[in-house]
């Protein structure tokens, strides 16, 4: 019985202990719940500048979202406006074109998004560019079916349009087949190769655009 007792003591002791600890860490826990995390500052922006683009003549355009503002109302892409003051937005309204009273004045060009200038340029940005083709040779004489490379740009030619390499033949103009595509930088270039040997003038067409002759000598 003594030893029963005994067991029963230590027991209990040991529960009193174990109940006693958990009493002891709950303040220090509570403590810890109870502390508020840190607070981080918020990032502070600054609010983006207002662009004005002046052109001239007191008179000054705003721009609000990307988009320039004249007599209230935004400028669409493409649109113009020539009533005393000339303004264009470019079809994709990243620049705008001004033009002040006075017929020698260029067309001032700006930045939209900046509100900086982009120098100027005397013919109208909607103005009609004839269109245009220019060509030449990587070489000027070469073995008969020796690869050579021809290439130009396209002035007023819409990209993705074709062009085609022709040679004169017995007084005629002959379209070979040989040709490629205008790209978006308003370039070109082909890989030819002639077979007819002498002296070969050539030229390149797109619609009804023609390049000026450049002869090639085939040996």
């Amino acid at each position: 019985m003594r030893h029963t007792t005994h067991r029963r003591s230590t027991l209990r002791t040991a529960t009193i202990s174990v109940v006693a600890g958990a009493a002891l860490l709950a303040p220090a826990a509570a403590a810890l719940a109870s502390t508020p995390a840190p607070v981080r500052a918020a990032a502070v922006t600054a609010a983006p500048k207002p662009v004005k683009i002046d052109i001239g003549a007191g008179v000054t355009v705003p721009v609000k979202g990307g988009k320039p503002y004249y007599n209230g109302k935004a400028l669409k892409p493409g649109q113009t406006i020539d009533k005393g003051i000339y303004l264009h937005l470019s079809s994709d309204g990243k620049k705008l074109y001004s033009k002040t009273q006075g017929g020698g004045t260029p067309y001032a060009i700006w930045d939209v998004k900046t509100g900086k200038s982009l120098g100027t340029q005397k013919h109208s940005p909607t103005a009609k560019v004839k269109p245009a083709l220019t060509a030449k040779s990587s070489s000027t004489s070469v073995r008969a079916w020796q690869e050579l490379r021809v290439s130009g740009k396209a002035t007023g030619i819409k990209a993705g349009s074709k062009v085609g390499l022709q040679q004169k033949q017995r007084g005629t103009w002959k379209t070979l087949p040989a040709s490629t595509t205008v790209n978006k930088s308003g370039t070109y270039a082909m890989r030819v190769k002639l077979g007819l040997k002498g002296a070969n003038e050539l030229r390149m067409k797109s619609g009804a655009t023609l390049s000026p002759v450049f002869k090639v000598t085939v040996r």
